[in-house]
């Protein structure tokens, strides 16, 4: 919406039937006293009648009485936007503790469950445990909403969200049982709701992502498809580009990276930057990630060089270390082994700074190996051995842990080689999408 609302948006606005985004603008636009707007509510011309005259005494009583209802309920919403403003600046200062015990608030209101779904959602990529609290705090607050306020099936639907995003909050944190509990409740409320379109293709888009990280891709695939068309369908291209780009995600995880980087570039042009910034560099890192795993590294450079300007230099610190890193694996492929050991060397130490031990771990033997292709091997050996024992800290799973104690154990006495070296590197990062990956040494 932008400038003056339509008469068509006037109309809707007065019957309740807005979505609470567009009825948010009408609220600030009336709010500001743009005459023109205010005016015509108050004739009600091309509103409450098709008529271009005068309304009647009664004509007019019931027009006022629509309008006070209408302006209750835009204040009511608009107080309960002011409300997921300021509990989103307090979940984002201080967390739970801040909403709840420092300032004292409710955990009560339309306002209060969409602050904790938003903020759960923000921070996925950072805190999964804290995505899961926050979730778990939305689901509470939807039980405790007026039905009487909202109508019987429209708490019903607010309800089925919030156990929806929880259910992607537990996989996100890796517990798939609880994820799959929390969405055979989600779908269940859904079926007693409204059947409202949205709602039935954003749950359908997160048991994609759950589908997928249980590997059952052709069930992942159906999800997203229906949630494409259903998005093409609703008229929101950001959002069924963006269910393209889970699916490539996925093909790519189930070993076919030409079609995921296929439907990487049917999906990226669709998402809007500013509606969901990080998708952009997720979509960049993803078709990098293909062309990579495409044997495509000229191509992949010049992507890299192409789309450093769009993503500026908002991306953040760890992702600016990923996208280092990727580009330390196209300049080795190519040879530039001055180029890409710098990458690396960068991409190790900004990993170990935050936090990220394992990728820290795999960056440190991707610079191993230029290393050693150099004929350093007393500087590979010991960086092998750091990398091991990072590898171990952190607790990968048990075919792992005997991949790299091959590697350690073979360096030390001496006998390590570049194949080798690869070969591990290739498993740890075969491992990370599959599971399933078995390591297989090969030894020159």
């Amino acid at each position: 919406m932008s400038g003056h609302p339509t008469t068509a948006e006037l109309e809707e606005f007065l019957h309740g039937r807005l979505t609470w985004a567009s009825m948010r603008v009408v609220v600030r636009h009336l709010l500001l006293g743009c005459p023109a707007c205010n005016a015509q509510l108050k004739k009600g011309h091309g509103l409450l009648t098709t008529r271009d005259r005068a309304l009647t005494a009664e004509e007019d009583a019931a027009y006022s009485a629509v309008l006070e209802r209408s302006e209750k309920k835009a204040r009511r919403i608009q107080r309960e936007a002011d409300r997921v403003l300021q509990v989103e600046s307090l979940l984002a200062e201080g967390g739970i503790k801040a909403v709840v015990q420092d300032a004292d608030l409710p955990l009560r209101g339309l306002g209060m469950y969409t602050a904790f779904l938003n903020r759960s959602w923000a921070v996925r990529h950072e805190d999964p445990r804290e995505m899961v609290k926050l979730a778990r705090v939305a689901v509470e607050v939807a039980g405790r909403l007026d039905a009487k306020l909202l109508g019987a099936q429209a708490l019903i639907d607010l309800q089925a969200r919030a156990w929806g995003e929880l259910a992607n909050a537990f996989r996100v944190a890796d517990d798939l049982a609880e994820a799959e509990r929390a969405f055979g409740t989600a779908f269940e409320l859904f079926r007693k709701g409204t059947g409202e379109p949205r709602l039935k293709v954003r749950l359908y888009e997160l048991q994609a992502s759950f589908l997928g990280t249980r590997r059952e891709f052709t069930l992942a695939f159906a999800s997203l498809d229906v949630a494409y068309r259903t998005y093409v369908e609703l008229g929101d291209n950001h959002l069924a580009g963006r269910s393209l780009l889970i699916k490539a995600i996925y093909q790519y995880y189930r070993g076919y990276p030409e079609e995921a980087l296929e439907t990487s570039k049917i999906g990226m042009p669709l998402i809007d930057a500013t509606r969901e910034p990080d998708l952009l560099f997720q979509a960049v890192h993803n078709e990098l990630t293909f062309l990579v795993a495409c044997g495509r590294f000229k191509e992949a450079r010049r992507a890299l060089f192409n789309h450093q300007p769009r993503l500026g230099r908002r991306i953040g610190r760890v992702n600016s270390l990923k996208l280092r890193w990727l580009q330390g694996q196209i300049s080795s492929a190519l040879l530039d082994l001055k180029s890409a050991e710098e990458a690396f060397l960068e991409s190790k130490n900004g990993f170990e700074s935050a936090g990220l031990g394992f990728a820290s771990a795999l960056a440190a033997l991707d610079l191993a190996l230029i290393w050693l292709r150099q004929g350093r091997y007393n500087d590979t050996e010991i960086l092998v051995a750091e990398a091991a024992e990072v590898f171990f800290s952190v607790g990968v799973r048990r075919e792992a842990v005997s991949a790299i104690m091959i590697l350690k154990d073979t360096f030390e006495k001496r006998h390590g080689t570049v194949v080798l070296l690869e070969s591990v590197v290739e498993f740890l990062r075969q491992a990370q999408v599959d599971p399933d990956a078995c390591f297989t040494p090969r030894f020159e």
